[in-house]
């Protein structure tokens, strides 16, 4: 979810004039061999958010469940979201607050699998600053990127530990300058995730994180979701190509030193040190939330999630989870990887 606005609303630019050129594919067809082809749209380039999609690609699972995975790397999950719905993709993979924003405006969307149990969303302080609890932010300033989910769900992580917006001072930061206004002592804290966190960890800062999953908002986060036309006409397609990426993700988390090179093996120029340090912070969230197994989040968790985005009115309502999320292709639970 951490990106600059800018970013986002260039790419969401470009994804909407795809649809209005009329250049929307037409569903894929069966691949080489046999194999069936799949058109998969991440959320975001090979990196810590995606390297559990990276083990499945690198380590051949999706060619050995016989899917022709062709992936393309994103520039944010609100892209992928309208590039999965104009026919530019057939599965993607995205946060699920602009995915529940789109069935909820009429998307024929539909979530399959869960990645993330709950928002990676975290606010960081500086050791020296006095700040030890959540409590402590009465009277401090708060940087905060304007327009993102960050923005929204911030007034709930303060009402869920007894303030409001009335005991700070919001400073709206972009994204990318908050580490450097924490550590140059313009704000006194800055609500970010794991980017900021390890950011702050590569400059030698002490600090201290506070996961909003952990403070009383804990909605679902980055989820496996195609539409519903694509879903009908290709279930087994879509059962395969979930049950080796859920694989992928059960072994980066067994195995995080082999997911940090799957990545390098697409992605060259990726850092294995920042991989290594985002890995600590996002592999703990596939089994958050007392998930039962990787990949699946379960109807009452989404309920929960989706009355928080709803009181944070990122949603006019409470979407119909039996509607907006689907078990049917998920593999028989013996298959999934327990958390327990």
């Amino acid at each position: 979810m951490q990106r600059s606005i800018t970013k986002l609303l260039t790419a969401a630019i470009a994804a909407g004039a795809m649809l209005l050129s009329g250049c929307a594919a037409s569903p894929s067809a069966s691949g080489t061999g046999g194999e069936n082809s799949v058109r998969f749209q991440m959320h975001w380039s090979w990196s810590a958010s995606t390297a559990g999609f990276a083990v499945a690609q690198a380590d051949g699972l999706y060619k050995d469940a016989g899917i022709d995975a062709k992936i393309e790397q994103g520039t944010g999950s609100g892209t992928a979201v309208q590039l999965v719905a104009n026919g530019q993709a057939d599965i993607g993979i995205a946060d699920a607050v602009p995915i529940s924003q789109q069935i909820e405006k009429g998307a024929p969307l539909v979530i399959v699998a869960t990645v993330n149990q709950v928002t990676n969303i975290a606010m960081q302080v500086l050791n020296k600053s006095g700040i030890n609890s959540v409590q402590d932010l009465k009277g401090k300033t708060v940087a905060v990127p304007q327009g993102s989910a960050h923005a929204f769900l911030f007034p709930l992580f303060l009402e869920a530990n007894g303030l409001s917006e009335k005991d700070v001072t919001i400073s709206n930061v972009p994204f990318a300058s908050m580490p450097a206004a924490l550590l140059q002592g313009n704000v006194d804290a800055i609500v970010g995730g794991q980017d900021t966190a390890v950011s702050l960890e590569q400059q030698h800062a002490d600090f201290k994180n506070f996961p909003f999953a952990d403070h009383g908002v804990s909605p679902v986060a980055h989820s496996i979701f195609t539409t519903q036309s694509f879903a009908e006409k290709n279930p087994d397609a879509v059962k395969k190509f979930v049950s080796a990426s859920l694989k992928g993700w059960a072994s980066a988390r067994d195995n995080p030193e082999h997911a940090v090179a799957a990545v390098k093996q697409l992605l060259p120029d990726s850092v294995d040190d920042t991989v290594r340090a985002e890995l600590t912070f996002l592999l703990p969230l596939l089994c958050a939330a007392d998930a039962n197994a990787i990949g699946r989040a379960e109807p009452t968790h989404w309920q929960q999630s989706n009355d928080i985005l709803t009181k944070a009115k990122l949603l006019p309502a409470p979407l119909d989870t039996a509607k907006s999320v689907s078990y049917d292709f998920l593999p028989p639970a013996s298959d999934l990887k327990s958390c327990k």
